[in-house]
């Protein structure tokens, strides 16, 4: 597998390094830069249909990750749309590695792999331009999640 590629795995697909890489990217990001002091480790990441998407590089571990749930009942969308059956969370670029184009590759191999139905992700606003890339589009007000501002974004499934 070359540098940059796109891995997936579901939880017991994922080895302990692996495992390791993440967290520690996901704190990187989430707790030490962005200041979040909302609980990262929501139970989610353990259930049987969520998706570890993540790039390493061999001096670097991983260096991009995205999560892919399930959607919840009742997970918002833009009314008079299909129910959404993933939700994109948990987006992470280590600091050195932005620019790259990284989290763009996560997300259009996570639409690739089940843009057949809809999708949902809540984006924090400033990034919103990624996912418009992809094919998302914003519905309802901004609102505040752990201090930042984020934007519900939704796609139609293909």
């Amino acid at each position: 597998m070359s540098e940059h590629s796109v891995r997936r795995a579901r939880w017991g697909g994922l080895t302990t390094d692996e495992l390791y890489d993440v967290v520690r990217l996901r704190n990187r990001v989430f707790a030490l830069e962005q200041r979040v002091s909302a609980e990262d480790f929501d139970g989610r990441d353990r259930e049987p249909d969520t998706e570890h998407w993540w790039v390493s590089r061999a001096d670097a571990g991983t260096v991009g990750y995205l999560r892919l749930v399930r959607a919840a009942d009742g997970e918002p969308h833009p009314a008079d749309t299909a129910d959404p059956t993933r939700v994109i969370g948990r987006v992470a670029t280590h600091p050195d590695h932005r620019g790259q184009g990284i989290a763009g590759r996560l997300v259009a191999a996570a639409v690739e792999a089940h843009g057949h139905g809809a999708m949902v992700l809540h984006a924090q606003q400033y990034v919103a331009g990624l996912y418009e890339r992809h094919g998302f589009v914003r519905f309802g007000a901004p609102y505040d999640e752990a201090g930042i501002t984020h934007v519900g974004m939704y796609r139609a499934g293909s």
